[in-house]
Parts: C-alpha cells; sequence; structure tokens
C-alpha cells in the first residue's frame, strides 16, 4: 500500500512477501531528489496487507487489511504514523464492519 508523506516523500506500507504470503509491518519511504533512495520507516504494531489508508493533517491513517498468510485473518484495529513524531500509534477503536476494507487501496 503507498501513501505520499507531508513532505512528498512516497512510502510503501506492509503488504506481503509475495513468496509464501507472509504479511510485512515494514514501511519505507522513497526519496525522489538527486540522488533517489529509500529511507527505512518505523514498523507498524500490525503485519497487515490489502488495506486502506489515506494521508491527512500530516499523519498516514491505515485500518483493516489481512493480517495473515491466508488472507482469512481480517484485521480490525486501525494505527496511525505521525509524521512528527516518527512514530505508530495504535487507535483505541475498531472498525465494526466485519467484512474490512481489504483491497480498498487509498480510498478511506
Amino acid at each position: 500500500l503507498t501513501a505520499r508523506l507531508s513532505d512528498g516523500r512516497f512510502a510503501v506500507l506492509g503488504g506481503d512477501d509475495g513468496i509464501g504470503g507472509e504479511c510485512l509491518s515494514s514501511c519505507e519511504a522513497l526519496v525522489v531528489d538527486h540522488d533517489d533512495h529509500w529511507e527505512a520507516l518505523p514498523s507498524m504494531h500490525m503485519a497487515r496487507s490489502n488495506s486502506a489508508c489515506a494521508a491527512v493533517a500530516k499523519c498516514v491513517l491505515i485500518a483493516s487489511g489481512y493480517g495473515g498468510c491466508d488472507y482469512g485473518d481480517l484485521l480490525r484495529p486501525a494505527e496511525v504514523f505521525d509524521e512528527v513524531l516518527g512514530h505508530w500509534l495504535q487507535l483505541p477503536c475498531v472498525l465494526l464492519y466485519d467484512g474490512g476494507l481489504c483491497g480498498m487501496g487509498s480510498a478511506l
């Protein structure tokens, strides 16, 4: 999943390894300048793929998705990356919709 950060970097958030279907919690940002390169961001609290995300007010909100390699483990907790603080915060609520927001991309 990707999101544009407030400083213009593009973040890649979680996903799966493409081999055994293991979900990832890792996050990286693509810096586009005279020497394009990737920078590591703090990992999310939960490994997830096929989530929904939105970037707003120097934060990236990510919700739902799959947490297991068999894609049967729907995630309901959400978390937010605070760009100013530089870390992920778990939100104190869960989505009530049991169908999840899987595969919604950046439509949250």
